[in-house]
């Protein structure tokens, strides 16, 4: 081997690592002699030298490419056990199967030379320390990073003169199969049905949400093919499948290659489709809709988009006739929709633009609606009868394809049901490890064709009635009613309206006027001025139970109390809100209910406080509260109302009970009871009534309620023995 004088016995002393590696997973499966040719290094490292315990394999990196960085764990491992001076040689057949870009290749070159170690490549060995070896394995690294950069020039300049021609497809699109160096459509009837269905339904919806919602209510499946797949998987109608769609231009017989990321320009205007593509070729094979009708499908898609300025969105369920159409004429810019009790048009661009506080305009909307609405049918009315006779064709259209595409559908299933018959009357009835999966399978597809029987009979259910022409023509003579009839929605309108309608410009005039300027498509112009509504107070109606709740919680609780008393109850405000202490005193203002204040007799008895801020004060639990309003000990007030809380009145008599210490002649209340004999609840009843002075102590190891006794353990009342009353009570 050629410079072989090189490897010292240093260099033999350490590892021989020997680094495998193939770029792509295909060449792993296929170019098995490449890596039999790396794997034989071992060998060549043995005879040099190295024994077998010493010779390391690093083939982690198969099936990964050199060209970036960071990406391969062998290479990391190899460059470590390198630095780290326990590597003699590295071997490897070429340059470019150690490293594909200068930065790794040079790394690995200095690790190499400041720790002593030799490159074995193929038949030759290197040691980069020296100057000469180290300037040739530069320049192959050069060379193999150059090398790489014209082999992708090369194949890069292939797929675009390729894709030039129109030959390029890395995989047909859903609904195409290849013929030859082109597409042609798929042969499957049922993929054919549920395309063309998608552009139906977007004809009909104007949008691909509402297409979306219609395929999904006529119960179409969309086929889809998954990455690196060639069976046809039909999956449910999605927006995202239908726009894949709808923007696809191979629906239209064009091909194209090379998207753009942005389909706008940086003024906001719509990109051209021959801009937006590098390669696109209309008429290249045979589309589901024609090119025209797919350029218009884009246009109606950018319209539809309310990313940009300008743009007047799909119709929507709103009852603003001009959403979308109404125009600012003063500032040029859209005017938005504020829905209240009714509707208006608003425009704050002025202020967005100078700072000033006042806006362009901001008008009432129920007015300007109707008297566009008004000269919109006085134009359309007398070929009304000519419009409903092309929705009517264009509702049996929908339903014929509806109806198509279920027929479709149970003529697939019934072709899958016979062929998992045939499979399973082939197999020998008696391996039944198969026979039994067949059997399963079977059954499968003979209830996918039950589904298919149901759904085919809703759609044909579903088919509308013909009518006499005499219909049409009565229909299209009243075409007011049909556009103030309750089934006709406000997106129908909007839609009828956007058919004539370019535009609708509004601008403030003198005397509570609003000057409004229809621009119809073709270039005519109709003006006009509608009288601007003054704006009415809005009256707020309070629930007449609600407001005597309150004037009977007032009495005894503040408004914080009083709202939480009604949220318990499920009340809400007159606009539909939880209460909160401002809503309740907006109400008492509205209705002359006074505030809570307290009485001459609170400040004679004492204050009342709510259970926890008494507790809280007195340092007791709130049960200990509860049980002594129980025991009658404690005044408490409840109203007579459902979920009032309970309230107690604190004196200052009750308070002066409260004691660090006990007084003198004082003892707890267990010791109480054994020296009286008598029961706890005995006690607790005479302390209540005033019969027994009592205390309560705070701290201490004893604390709680005190009793005052006499020497003789009698009781300070009316001198009857205690102990001779019945002690069981």
């Amino acid at each position: 081997m050629s410079g072989s004088s090189r490897i010292t016995n240093s260099h033999l002393e350490r590892s021989a690592a020997v680094y495998v590696r193939q770029s792509t997973p295909g060449q792993v499966l296929k170019n098995r002699e490449s890596r039999e040719r790396q794997y034989g290094l071992a060998e060549r490292a043995r005879e040099l030298g190295w024994p077998e315990e010493r010779i390391v394999v690093i083939d982690s990196d198969l099936g990964r490419s050199a060209a970036s960085q960071g990406t391969r764990g062998g290479f990391d491992l190899l460059c470590e056990q390198v630095a780290q001076g326990r590597v003699g040689a590295v071997f490897g057949i070429e340059v470019s199967r150690l490293a594909r870009n200068t930065i790794e290749w040079f790394q690995l070159l200095d690790l190499c030379r400041v720790n002593d170690t030799v490159l074995v490549e193929d038949g030759q060995v290197y040691a980069p320390g020296r100057e000469d070896d180290g300037l040739i394995l530069g320049i192959k690294g050069t060379f193999s990073a150059n090398e790489l950069s014209v082999l992708r020039a090369r194949m890069e300049g292939g797929r675009r003169s390729k894709a030039q021609r129109g030959e390029l497809y890395s995989s047909p699109p859903i609904g195409f199969v290849r013929e030859g160096n082109g597409i042609r459509k798929d042969p499957d009837l049922r993929i054919q049905a549920a395309i063309e269905a998608v552009f139906a339904r977007f004809r009909e919806g104007g949008s691909g949400l509402q297409a979306t919602h219609l395929l999904r209510e006529a119960g179409v499946r969309l086929p889809s093919r998954p990455h690196g797949a060639d069976a046809v998987a039909w999956r449910d109608a999605t927006y995202t499948r239908v726009m894949e769609t709808l923007k696809n231009p191979a629906m239209g017989g064009a091909y194209a290659f090379g998207k753009a990321r942005s389909a706008y320009r940086d003024d906001g205007t719509l990109l051209a489709p021959e801009e937006r593509w590098r390669v696109l070729k209309p008429g290249r094979h045979e589309g589901y809709v024609s090119w025209p009708e797919w350029m218009e499908v884009q246009e109606t898609l950018a319209a539809n988009s309310t990313v940009r300025h300008g743009k007047r969105g799909a119709a929507r369920e709103g009852a603003a006739l001009l959403q979308g159409l109404a125009v600012c004429g003063h500032c040029g810019r859209s005017i938005q929709v504020r829905y209240n009790v009714g509707r208006s048009y608003y425009c704050n661009q002025r202020t967005a633009d100078t700072g000033q506080k006042r806006s362009c305009l901001s008008v009432g909307g129920i007015g300007i609606d109707k008297a566009v609405a008004e000269r919109f049918l006085d134009l359309v009315s007398p070929a009304g009868a000519e419009a409903a006779i092309a929705a009517a064709q264009a509702v049996a259209e929908r339903a014929e394809t509806a109806l198509r595409s279920q027929l479709l559908e149970l003529e697939h299933c019934r072709y899958e049901a016979g062929l998992a018959e045939r499979r399973y009357r082939q197999v020998d009835p008696d391996n039944r490890l198969i026979a039994a999966t067949l059997e399963r399978d079977w059954e499968a597809a003979l209830r996918a064709v039950e589904s298919a029987e149901f759904a085919l009979e809703a759609a044909r259910e579903r088919q509308p009635e013909d009518l006499p022409p005499s219909y049409f023509t009565e229909l299209g003579t009243s075409l007011e009613r049909v556009w103030h009839a309750p089934e006709t929605t406000h997106r129908d309108r909007k839609r009828l309206l956007a058919c004539l309608v370019e535009e609708v410009t509004l601008q403030l005039a003198e005397d509570d006027r609003t000057e409004v300027v229809i621009h119809w498509r073709g270039g005519r112009a109709d003006s006009f001025s509608v009288k601007r509504q003054k704006r009415r107070p809005i009256r707020r109606r309070d629930d007449i139970d609600t407001v005597e709740l309150v004037r009977r919680l007032a009495r005894f609780y503040p408004d914080v109390q009083i709202a939480g008393v009604l949220n318990d109850q499920g009340r809400r405000s007159a606009r539909g809100l939880r209460f909160s202490a401002s809503l309740v005193q907006d109400l008492r203002h509205r209705h002359g209910v006074p505030e809570f204040k307290a009485s001459a007799k609170d400040e004679e008895e004492g204050e009342l406080l709510s259970v926890r801020a008494a507790a809280r004060e007195l340092g007791v639990a709130d049960s200990t509260l509860y049980r002594w309003v129980n025991a009658g000990i404690l005044p408490g007030v409840r109203p007579d109302v459902p979920g009032a809380p309970l309230r107690v009145r604190m004196g200052a008599d009750f308070r002066s009970r409260f004691r660090l210490e006990p007084p003198e002649g004082f003892v707890p209340l267990r010791e109480a009871v054994q020296r009286l004999g008598v029961s706890r609840q005995t006690v607790w009843q005479r302390v209540a009534s005033g019969k027994l002075e009592s205390c309560h102590v705070k701290r201490g190891a004893v604390r709680g309620l005190y009793v005052r006794l006499e020497a003789d353990g009698l009781p300070l009342f009316d001198g009857t023995p205690s102990g001779r009353e019945h002690g069981n009570a």
